[in-house]
C-alpha cells in the first residue's frame, strides 16, 4: 500500500513538474534561426543570443516574435510571427525562412537587404510579407506570384524594375498591396482585375505608363486607390460607381483628361480625393 502511496505521489509530482514548466520553441527552430542568425552575420552580437526563450521573453528590443505553444499538449511552441526592422542587414534575403513551417507574418521592413526574393520560399505559407525600404532588385520576383496565401504585400521603396507579370493574378487572397517607389515600367497590368479581394492599392513613385485600367472599377472592395506618376499615355478616370467602399482615392501626375464623373459625388465613406 505505502509502495503505492508513494508511487502515486511521485506520478503527481513528475506530473506537476512536467507541466508547469512554460513550453519551449521547437528544437528544430532553434536550429533554423541560429542558421538565420549567422547568414545575417549577428551570432557574434551578445543581444542576439539564442540562450534566452524567444516565445517567452519580453526582453528583446531587435527582433518582434510571436509563436503558437498549443503544439505536443501545450510543451512546444512554433514561430508563426517575425518582425525585425531597421537593423542595417546588407546581405541576402535568408532562404532558411522557409523551414519555419509554421510562419504567418514576416516582416523585415527598413534594412538594406540585397538581391531578390529566394525562389525557395514559393513554398511558404505566409498571410503577410513586409520589405520596404531595403535594396531589393530586379525584376518584379515571380516567387510572389506562387504565395497565393498572402493577403498583405508591401515592397515599397527597393529598387525592383521592368513590368509587372500578368501571373500577378494568380495572387487572389491579396487584400493589400503596396508596390511605391520602385522602378517598375510598362503599363498596368490587367492582372489587377483578378484581385477582387484587394482593400488597398497603392501604385505610386515609379515609372509607370498609362492608362489606368478601366477594369480598376470591378475592384469593389477598395477602400484605398492610391495611383501616381503615370508617364506615356493618357487616362480617363475610371468609373467609380460600385466602389461605394472608397475612403481614400488619389490619382496624382496620371495625365488625365476629360470631365470628373458625377458617381465620385454619391461615394458615402469617401475622406480623401
Amino acid at each position: 500500500m505505502k509502495k503505492l502511496l508513494f508511487s502515486g505521489v511521485v506520478w503527481i509530482l513528475c506530473s506537476y513538474f512536467t507541466f508547469s514548466q512554460p513550453p519551449k520553441l521547437h528544437k528544430q527552430e532553434v536550429e533554423v534561426l541560429k542558421k538565420i542568425w549567422e547568414k545575417l552575420g549577428v551570432l557574434e552580437k551578445k543581444e542576439w543570443s539564442l540562450n534566452k526563450d524567444l516565445c517567452n521573453s519580453t526582453e528583446l528590443e531587435w527582433v518582434f516574435v510571436r509563436c503558437n505553444c498549443s503544439f505536443e499538449s501545450n510543451t512546444t511552441c512554433r514561430i508563426t510571427k517575425i518582425q525585425i526592422n531597421s537593423k542595417n542587414f546588407s546581405t541576402a534575403l535568408p532562404v532558411e525562412f522557409t523551414k519555419l513551417l509554421k510562419l504567418k507574418y514576416l516582416d523585415l521592413s527598413y534594412n538594406n537587404f540585397t538581391g531578390t526574393i529566394p525562389s525557395e520560399w514559393a513554398t511558404m505559407q505566409l498571410t503577410d510579407l513586409l520589405l520596404r525600404g531595403n535594396r531589393l532588385s530586379g525584376p518584379f520576383p515571380t516567387t510572389l506570384t506562387s504565395m497565393t496565401s498572402l493577403t498583405y504585400l508591401n515592397i515599397h521603396g527597393n529598387g525592383f524594375s521592368g513590368h509587372i507579370p500578368e501571373h500577378i493574378a494568380n495572387m487572389k487572397n491579396l487584400e493589400t498591396l503596396v508596390l511605391s517607389s520602385n522602378y517598375f515600367s510598362g503599363e498596368l497590368s490587367d492582372g489587377f482585375a483578378n484581385l477582387t479581394n484587394l482593400k488597398e492599392l497603392e501604385v505610386q513613385g515609379s515609372s509607370f505608363e498609362g492608362p489606368i485600367p478601366s477594369s480598376i472599377s470591378i475592384l469593389t472592395h477598395l477602400k484605398d486607390l492610391k495611383i501616381s506618376d503615370l508617364k506615356t499615355h493618357t487616362s480617363t478616370l475610371p468609373s467609380v460607381e460600385k466602389l461605394i467602399k472608397l475612403r481614400t482615392l488619389v490619382l496624382r501626375n496620371c495625365l488625365i483628361q476629360g470631365s470628373i464623373p458625377n458617381d465620385i459625388g454619391n461615394l458615402p465613406d469617401l475622406e480623401v480625393l
